[in-house]
């Protein structure tokens, strides 16, 4: 779910920059993680952590199409 986003926040998405929106925790851990709001070119809008040694987001719905 994408929580409510300021002016400021979406003018930053359309710029590029992924937006931090604050921590959580997903079932299962036992800490918790940054999500970031960003634009994926397929999908809009969508949220997620960081993966990996690139340090960047990526979006959860094209990592769940790919693995079908």
């Amino acid at each position: 779910m994408i929580p409510e986003l300021t002016w400021w926040q979406r003018l930053m998405i359309s710029l590029g920059f992924d937006v931090p929106i604050g921590k959580r925790s997903l079932p299962g851990w036992d800490g918790s993680l940054m999500f970031y709001a960003f634009r994926c070119p397929e999908h809009g809008i969508v949220i997620d952590y960081i993966h990996g040694y690139d340090d960047t987001p990526s979006c959860p719905k094209c990592a769940e199409e790919k693995s079908k």
